[in-house]
């Protein structure tokens, strides 16, 4: 409900607002959240949980939130698993819980079951084939929060790089005083100051009603921020509603600013940036990120309605809405009795029970005491009763025994029971500083037992922490400890000479006087204690975790699920460690911390893309044959950047059939192939060839002028890296040919052996992949279709060889033709200037034509290879293969003056194994089965032995072909093996191979000069 008479500087009681939540229409105000219009609306139920689809309320106020995931709008602006305490409201806002709570749910169907599926259950139960094969598609339906979105999204997102001497994470009290006192005390420091909320103040917000003081020291603040802001060439940046979601090394930090949620960014047919992704850079970083608040632990604490205690005193003094007209507050620390004062001033009947015994109570115990609040001390919750909401808790008294050391000290609970109504139930059972940003790159924590909280390691290099993250509570002494990590900074930065450093009150660590976690076994041992209400993990799937061997707490959160999802560990994995620590019997610092990882919250794929989607994603190139492809009807294929033709598909034919149709054309007349894509290298200087000598493992010192010859390039630990064919156009030039994806990789890690390592070779390269373009004509006429192409060039077998090159006239054109095969065919490829590729490809075609000519694509080209046996980098090789694993012994040269990249590894006894795997060629035992590329080769224990690396089916040869790594693959010749394969529903099935030569068409190599 919405409280009367309420005064906010957040609402603006005069502009009402109308949105939909699932399908009904409601009232709010500017300045609501989704979260706390609802509230006001009586809304009580917003999701089901993930496991056992129960019914779930709102439990946090901000970032913390762990049920309330919505999806706003449709369409190109839907967007899934938004936070309901996030999404700031806007008219005509329309939003979908990620799992309908009043929809049917299969999960709440079955809560008879909920007892036999414990942590582990699904890795136990669906671990056989056969039954995962059953029940796959039902499963798979019911995972996940929000549906993934199924439209282009219509929203633009923008990066933002930045660089700063200071940067600030957190907006609170903290956050502010620190960007005052670096600003105040520095003249050229530049300061950016990131807060996650739209507003500056964090929880002080929620103190203003109760402590005029902090309304005065805001509002001064505030106005301080801005006249350093609206400056000319102001240093202080204000992100808001921006937050911090990763931190990487060398203080690089980026944060993610909300312009709008989910309404319409289109203004005047501009559309502005949705989000934007500041990538910052900053020399001190001071982190003033605040701290959260952790729920108590009792049976059925997930109920609907029972929330953190500030999170209510938020939405009481923030937005003036509360959620209950009768409210017990339960806790271990004062933080319940602010929020009863709060209650208590908007006249909401409330009632505390504080587990901590009465004696040495503090201020705010008086003042509520003073207030006429009831009050129960020493009293603990042991279960909230109601169906799917709150309607009262059952409590019983409670004592913390003590027995050394310390860390044993136990609660203990008595047996007699007595049971109060409520419809609101706020609880607090400390606080978490806000660690998750400072391990991102490092940071480790420690348990303090003082504050009875993980808090970040006290000193790390350019960076400081202030405020609650520190433990420092109360907002006053959050000042003082903001103003000397400030001076901290500005001293390390050299801005000031000497740190001024002001003393804390003595209790500044432990303001609130939180008590031991309270983690009595009366509670622990009884089921639905839930830790984790995202992911349904209680008390007991923590006990089973520790039972079956997981005493890790990194073992326990992935056996339990616990801090996965959106939630992050914000609110359960604090509790689950303390539970880890009393079943196990150990102290909270022995069992640790899981690992903080970015991102702190969800990350919009949208923002990270940033304008790189669509056409600006990747370079798209293209080459200047393409538009001929394009009106030839071609399908593409995408190739390290370029739009390579995949097969040229008559009507009515599939890929398999266009394929076929292309090899037989090539195998038995005549095809074209487009090959200007292959990366081209121009390597001039006097010591080209020795430069070659060394980046290739053959030798190349007497390569004539007018000859090419195949390179094999291996990096320094002897794996193939590369491939191609150079040519030799006079003795101090060459042109070097790469794969298609290596062009760029190859010419960097040939620049880098230049410039670092052989400096003193006379060697220039430059890449001209653009530069030409190149149409390879390929088949046993393509000696006749050259003859009438180009006049000028003799093309007798013998008087132009295989593997040699001449200069000459294509229709006009000034070429390079070389006499190079990667089909195992008479072959030859034309190199012209690109700007003449679609003229002298489009001649080609029509002179062509005679012989039928055809062209074709990569997925024929690569048929073509494989019966040849011919290696692709990348796809028969994969980064840990040597010549000799690809049977290419013979290229290894063995009397260079000067040792070639990668010669030194093949002396290693472990490269020259009969054990590795080697390349071989499959042969199926039925010739029209086709081996899935990637199927495991398995042995006869069922160990997998290797895999297929490229399986096709061969018309010349009438059946099916591959090529496989297989451990001691070359002694297997003739062997049969087994390669597994999956076939979708019915599991895995094995097909009976023969071990074969890789080679499977024209061993002997005669096709090569045609049909003479």
């Amino acid at each position: 409900m919405r409280l009367d008479n309420h005064k906010s500087s957040l609402i603006d009681y005069s502009k009402p607002l109308s949105f939909i939540f699932n399908n009904k229409s409601y009232k709010g105000f500017h300045g609501d959240t989704l979260a706390s219009a609802l509230i006001a609306n009586n809304v009580l139920f917003y999701a089901r949980s993930f496991k056992y689809g129960r019914k779930r309320g709102l439990m946090g106020a901000g970032v913390e939130e762990p049920n309330a995931l919505v999806s706003l709008e449709i369409g190109g602006r839907y967007t899934p698993n938004m936070k309901a305490t996030e999404v700031m409201l806007y008219n005509g806002l329309s939003a979908v819980s990620s799992s309908n709570p009043n929809s049917f749910d299969f999960r709440a169907m079955i809560k008879p079951l909920h007892r036999f599926m414990p942590a582990g259950f699904y890795y136990k139960t669906f671990i056989k084939q056969r039954v995962w094969s059953l029940v796959e598609d039902s499963l798979r339906s019911l995972s996940g929060f929000s549906k993934a979105p199924t439209e282009v999204d219509e929203d633009v997102y923008d990066h933002v790089f930045q660089h700063t001497e200071f940067l600030i994470v957190g907006g609170g009290v903290s956050g502010i005083t620190a960007a005052l006192e670096i600003l105040n005390h520095s003249k050229n420091a530049r300061v950016i100051l990131v807060d996650e909320r739209e507003s500056l103040g964090g929880e002080l917000l929620s103190e203003f009603s109760t402590d005029e003081s902090s309304y005065d020291w805001h509002e001064e603040s505030i106005n301080s921020l801005l006249k350093f802001k609206n400056e000319d060439n102001s240093r202080l940046k204000i992100l808001t509603s921006a937050t911090a979601y990763a931190w990487y090394d060398h203080n690089y930090i980026e944060v993610l600013q909300t312009n709008a949620t989910g309404q319409s960014t289109l203004r005047d047919g501009v559309r502005s940036a949705r989000k934007v992704l500041h990538k910052i850079r900053a020399k001190e970083v001071i982190l003033a990120t605040g701290a959260h608040e952790r729920p108590m632990l009792f049976e059925t604490n997930d109920l609907a309605n029972i929330m953190l205690s500030q999170s209510v005193r938020r939405y009481i003094e923030e937005f003036g809405v509360v959620s209950g007209r009768k409210v017990i507050l339960y806790g271990n620390n004062d933080s319940i009795y602010s929020t009863a004062i709060s209650l208590n001033n908007n006249n909401i009947d409330c009632k505390v029970i504080d587990v901590r015994a009465p004696g040495g109570e503090s201020e705010i115990v008086l003042k509520a005491k003073n207030s006429g609040i009831d009050i129960l001390q020493g009293y603990a919750i042991r279960k909230a009763n109601g169906a799917s909401s709150i309607k009262g808790v059952e409590i019983s008294k409670v004592e913390l025994q003590s027995k050394p050391p310390h860390w044993q000290s136990q609660w203990r609970l008595t047996k007699d029971t007595q049971t109060l109504e409520c419809d609101l139930l706020a609880t607090s059972g400390g606080f978490n500083p806000v660690v998750h940003l400072d391990c991102h790159c490092g940071g480790k924590t420690y348990f303090d037992e003082y504050s009875q909280s993980f808090l970040p390691q006290k000193e790390r290099k350019s960076r400081k922490v202030c405020g609650a993250v520190n433990s420092v509570g109360f907002w006053k002494d959050a000042i003082l400890d903001a103003k000397n990590k400030a001076q901290q900074s500005l001293e390390s930065m050299g801005e000031v000479k000497k740190a001024s450093i002001q003393p804390l009150t003595k209790e500044c660590s432990n303001y609130y006087k939180v008590d031991r976690f309270f983690t009595p076994s009366e509670i622990l041992n009884k089921p639905k204690v839930f830790i984790d209400m995202q992911n349904d993990v209680t008390t007991l799937d923590v006990a089973l975790a520790i039972r079956e061997g997981y005493q890790s707490i990194e073992h326990i959160k992935r056996y339990t699920a616990m801090g996965f999802g959106t939630d992050q560990g914000k609110t359960g994995n604090i509790n689950g460690i303390a539970v880890a620590a009393e079943f196990l019997d150990v102290p909270m610092s022995d069992v640790g911390t899981t690992t903080f990882r970015p991102a702190y919250t969800g990350v919009d794929f949208g923002a990270m893309a940033g304008r790189e989607v669509g056409d600006f994603f990747d370079p798209q190139r293209y080459t200047t044959i393409h538009n001929s492809h394009v009106e030839s009807g071609a399908e593409f294929e995408l190739v390290g950047q370029w739009f390579r033709p995949w097969f040229y598909p008559m009507e009515g034919e599939d890929m398999h059939q266009a394929v076929n149709r292309e090899c037989r054309s090539v195998r038995n007349s005549l095809g074209m192939m487009d090959a200007s894509t292959l990366g081209k290298i121009d390597v001039q200087g006097k010591d080209a060839r020795e430069f070659l000598s060394r980046v290739y493992t053959n030798a190349w010192m007497k390569l004539a002028p007018g000859s090419c010859r195949y390179g094999l390039m291996c990096n320094e630990k002897g794996m193939i890296i590369d491939d191609g064919v150079s040519a030799c156009i006079n003795d101090n030039h060459f042109i070097m040919t790469t794969t298609t994806g290596g062009a760029a990789s190859v010419y960097s890690t040939l620049e880098m052996w230049l410039q670092t390592e052989w400096s003193d070779l006379d060697v220039h390269l430059n890449s001209v992949t653009d530069q030409f373009s190149t149409v390879a004509v390929v088949g046993p006429n393509a000696r006749k279709l050259m003859e009438v192409l180009c006049e000028d060039v003799d093309f007798n077998k013998e008087s132009f060889k295989f593997m040699q090159w001449r200069p000459g006239t294509v229709c006009g054109v000034n070429a390079r033709i070389m006499r190079i095969s990667f089909s195992g065919e008479l072959a030859y490829e034309i190199n012209i200037e690109a700007n003449y590729g679609r003229f002298i490809w489009d001649q080609v075609a029509l002179a062509g034509k005679p012989w039928n000519i055809t062209p074709y694509g990569t997925e024929s080209m690569h048929v073509l290879r494989a019966e040849k046996g011919y290696i692709i980098v990348g796809q028969d090789t994969d980064g840990s293969m040597t010549p000799m694993d690809v049977n290419m012994s013979w290229i290894l040269a063995k009397d260079k003056s000067f040792s070639y990249i990668g010669q030194r590894s093949f002396s290693i006894a472990a490269l020259n194994s009969n054990d590795r795997l080697q390349l071989v060629g499959l042969l199926t035992k039925d010739a029209q089965v086709v081996l899935p590329e990637g199927s495991h080769i398995i042995s006869n224990k069922g160990v997998s032995i290797g895999y297929v690396t490229s399986s096709y089916y061969s018309s010349a040869l009438g059946r099916s072909i591959a090529l496989a790594q297989l451990k001691g693959g070359l002694s297997k010749i003739t062997e049969t093996v087994l390669v597994k394969i999956v076939q979708e529903k019915q599991g895995l099935k094995e097909i009976p191979c023969e071990v074969s030569s890789s080679v499977f068409y024209d061993a002997k190599g005669e096709k090569v000069d045609g049909n003479e």
